[in-house]
């Protein structure tokens, strides 16, 4: 037997580390980091009443219940959460950060207590006609339509403060015909959060779903709670993610129905990025004033509430370490 070793194998020196000589195309893979968004709108008004009188206006629960909400403690004590409460079933949590009368007021707020916050200044400065006040919300990854209800909002927030300051008598609005509307921010990216949340198994979860189908013209049985029934909800429209241009983001419309209101009410579930591998659960409902009237508000509120639970129990479904990485992190 011939010695192996004697042999006059080729040199393949050139073949090696090819990886590093000539990596292949889209070998280095790009990587997003973040993908934030920070928003802010500004909105102001001159008003006739002294910086004293407006200073008292937006602290003292007793004359904010005429143009705002009704207050649940208080406005002008630092670091001590409060309630905005709209009593309609919706509500904003509040934090006082900053108090300095009569010149700054800036506390944060969440909506319903679960949603995403963010901060409010206000800022008064007097005048020769009486005080001009600048009021600025600041925001990290809120709803892209947030610049046109917020925006929109403020101005009407303002014109409500002025028309009491000059009457004294109540302008705040009556309580709304379209809503509830509830959101929360999950640890996932949109592909990934709405493939977990509308399959079979979480829809018994965090949606209580006791039977039926999430598919269009199908409907579901849904058990709100021991004190307040069920309810039925009819799905017209699913649009799945990637699906529809231009946001091919997914959403899902659907309207819901008890015995006792004899007609129905509109509703949407929808999902949004909020910043790099995180998303924003919304839900929303309109059409109220087709119901009895004796039954709006009151059905308004037990569903404000089961909404905002079904809402923390979808959160639960998700935790930053069970989320893999993958192409649809957005």
């Amino acid at each position: 037997m011939s010695n192996i070793s004697n042999l006059n194998l080729p040199n393949f020196s050139s073949l090696e580390n090819l990886e590093k000589k000539l990596p292949p195309l889209h070998a280095a893979k790009a990587q997003t980091i973040i993908r934030d968004r920070w928003e802010q709108l500004v909105t102001n008004i001159t008003l006739s009443a002294p910086v004293e009188d407006t200073w008292q206006a937006l602290t003292d629960p007793n004359l904010l219940k005429y143009w705002l909400a009704v207050c649940h403690g208080s406005l002008d004590k630092v670091h001590t959460d409060c309630v905005l409460d709209f009593e309609d079933g919706e509500f904003f949590l509040c934090q006082p950060l900053v108090v300095q009368p009569p010149s700054q007021l800036q506390y944060l707020w969440r909506w319903l207590g679960i949603g995403q916050a963010t901060t409010v200044t206000w800022q008064l400065e007097p005048t020769e006609q009486g005080t001009k006040v600048t009021v600025i919300e600041e925001a990290l990854n809120p709803p892209w339509d947030w610049q046109t209800w917020n925006g929109e909002g403020w101005t009407g927030i303002l014109e409500q403060l002025a028309a009491y300051l000059r009457t004294r008598i109540e302008w705040r609005w009556p309580w709304r015909r379209m809503g509830p509307y509830v959101q929360i921010e999950l640890p996932a990216p949109v592909y990934l959060a709405w493939d977990q949340l509308f399959n079979p198994a979480s829809l018994k979860y965090w949606l209580l779903v006791s039977q039926g189908e999430m598919a269009p013209t199908q409907s579901l049985n849904i058990l709100m709670g021991d004190a307040s029934g069920a309810i039925e909800m009819t799905v017209h429209e699913i649009i799945q993610p990637g699906q529809s241009a231009p946001s091919f983001l997914p959403y899902a419309n659907f309207s819901l129905n008890r015995p006792a209101w004899q007609n129905s009410v509109a509703g949407r579930f929808w999902l949004e990025p909020a910043g790099w591998g995180r998303s924003l659960f919304q839900v929303f409902n309109y059409g109220w004033e087709s119901l009895p009237a004796g039954l709006q508000l009151s059905e308004r509120k037990i569903l404000t509430r089961f909404w905002a639970d079904t809402m923390q129990r979808a959160s639960l479904m998700f935790t930053p370490s069970s989320i893999p990485a993958g192409p649809h992190n957005w």
